[in-house]
């Protein structure tokens, strides 16, 4: 079989063998090259050249008939549209099981009916391949992931921390949950990352626990600094990175206020969906510390979120506490674009 997935032998109307592989986005380029690899392995099972070969094979069953005709359709059309099928939110459910999955039903029943401006809310950008990524994470780190719609505010300003606090806490005293907050008249009152840094319409796949190894460590390393890289949280980034073969690019830690966010989703759609008490508490018992920083230069930590509410916190960047470790969320390995 060619080496090369653009020179796979196409129907008599697929017409993107000309197209150059180099030519086209690295988003583009990872999906086509996925599908090339799924529609290579079917020729190769009935030991098929070429399309033409393959239809005429008798062994060919009905379903591994449609399945190529359908990647050879999303072949053409990521090929020359630049165009990405995205999975369904009924899709991504059967992947990754419905409390992992948050959508606007979730949302509204977070923030209140009608919040979300259903115009507004993106496809979802990951494949079944980004999301069955999960399974593999699963196995071998004890990371779950969940599916998460970010929305805006309802007049398409971006929701803050301060307004989302205000709309959570309405509905946490309807389930009975506590507090979503811990203290909101504290040190973050007038930061900006609670009172201007806000969400937008995007779905994200974020972390339910902070990944392993990243506790009682440094946030990044700098030069002239006492300590090693290997002694960063950074530095257990990468290895992670590695050991899942996910480009380090595609990994980010979130903004305090959207870790917030999913964590109360979270819970309240698993409350809904389990029964009373039942609900699922993430960073009950650790924090994540984020990106984002405070006015004093020290980076913005969230977490310790129990019935008594979340706590936000802040450190600098060599603290190393045994509760401190770092939750993440991953692009989509074929929409994330790393062209310059």
């Amino acid at each position: 079989m060619p080496a090369n997935p653009f020179e796979i032998p196409q129907s008599s109307d697929l017409t993107a063998a000309h197209i150059r592989r180099q030519d086209l986005p690295t988003h583009v380029r990872r999906y086509a090259d996925k599908l090339a690899a799924q529609i290579r392995e079917i020729y190769a099972k009935y030991g098929a050249k070429n399309f033409e070969e393959l239809k005429e094979n008798k062994k060919l069953s009905a379903q591994d008939a449609r399945k190529v005709a359908d990647l050879l359709k999303a072949f053409q059309k990521a090929v020359e549209k630049h165009e990405i099928e995205s999975v369904s939110p009924q899709e991504a459910i059967e992947i990754l099981g419905r409390e992992n999955v948050h959508g606007i039903e979730d949302v509204e029943a977070m923030l209140g009916d009608g919040f979300v401006d259903v115009s507004k809310v993106p496809p979802i950008p990951y494949t079944t391949d980004d999301l069955k990524k999960s399974k593999e994470i699963k196995e071998k780190t004890g990371v779950e992931e969940m599916l998460v719609l970010f929305v805006a505010d309802k007049d398409g300003a971006p929701l803050t921390g301060e307004r989302m606090n205000g709309l959570i806490q309405a509905e946490y005293d309807k389930l009975a949950l506590g507090k979503f907050l811990f203290k909101v008249d504290d040190w973050y009152k007038n930061e900006d990352f609670f009172k201007k840094l806000g969400l937008s319409y995007e779905w994200k796949l974020i972390t339910k626990q902070t990944i392993p190894g990243s506790k009682d460590k440094r946030h990044h390393y700098e030069p002239g600094d006492t300590f090693a890289h290997q002694d960063t949280q950074e530095y257990v980034i990468e290895e992670y990175a590695k050991k899942l073969d996910i480009p380090r690019d595609l990994l980010h830690r979130p903004e305090p206020f959207q870790m917030l966010y999913a964590t109360a989703l979270h819970l309240i759609a698993t409350e809904r969906l389990n029964g009373k008490g039942k609900g699922e508490r993430i960073l009950a018992n650790e924090y994540h510390w984020s990106d984002v920083l405070s006015s004093d230069g020290r980076f913005a930590v969230v977490g310790r979120a129990g019935s008594g509410g979340a706590l936000v916190r802040r450190r600098s960047r060599d603290n190393r506490l045994g509760g401190l470790g770092v939750c993440f969320s991953r692009e989509p390995f074929s929409t994330k674009s790393l062209d310059t």
